[in-house]
């Protein structure tokens, strides 16, 4: 004997079954870097690289960009920098950056940070990084030897005390004049011809060997 459903049940299971048809996955939330400084996310407002000023960027709006320039802006803090992961090209010049970590963007190619407040600089491990501008910051030193194919380096107007670039063969433009260093470490071949883009001051001295 077949079993009869009532009709109202039926209708019902039906309306059911539509709905579970035409019901559309729930969009998950897409993965955020934090901005801490309102000064930078503001920068990036106005690059169309974000919407809002809400202390973070959606990670892959960014991830992509190859060169950012935030020049004058105020920025005191670059945190999120890292999410930038294809950059090659950052120009920041014209903050009050005291800090500046880049070392999680490992396609860099050229950072231009003149005219700061920085203390210190950190580029991770890169044989292919070619430009440095830190000319008007607060330096007091800066290790390059990571850097065979660095050719342009500016720390005009800092507080170096000491510094080494003998192992910068390919170093064509280099600026060190203002600073309280007497002393330029360079290798046999750069002293033989100092290139005539490098400048320091009139009592300072390319030397071998410093004390």
């Amino acid at each position: 004997m077949r079993t009869l459903i009532p009709l109202a049940l039926a209708v019902l299971f039906l309306a059911c079954s539509d709905d579970d048809s035409d019901s559309e996955p729930i969009p998950q939330p897409q993965p955020r870097t934090s901005i801490v400084d309102a000064a930078f996310e503001s920068a990036l407002v106005d690059l169309g690289l974000d919407d809002a000023v809400d202390g973070g960027v959606v990670t892959a709006s960014v991830s992509f960009i190859r060169e950012l320039n935030v020049d004058g802006r105020g920025i005191t803090n670059l945190t999120g920098i890292e999410a930038f992961a294809a950059l090659e090209n950052l120009s920041v010049r014209n903050n009050a950056l005291t800090t500046l970590d880049v070392s999680r963007n490992t396609s860099l190619l050229f950072v231009w940070a003149e005219n700061n407040q920085l203390e210190s600089v950190t580029i991770g491990p890169n044989p292919d990084f070619e430009k440095l501008g830190l000319s008007g910051n607060r330096m007091t030193g800066l290790d390059v030897a990571d850097y065979p194919a660095l050719q342009l380096l500016t720390l005009a107007d800092n507080a170096v005390t000491g510094i080494d670039v003998s192992t910068n063969s390919l170093l064509n433009t280099f600026a060190i004049e203002g600073n309280p260093l007497s002393c330029i470490l360079v290798s046999p071949q750069q002293l033989a011809s100092i290139p005539p883009n490098w400048s320091k001051d009139a009592e300072d001295t390319y030397a071998l060997d410093c004390p």
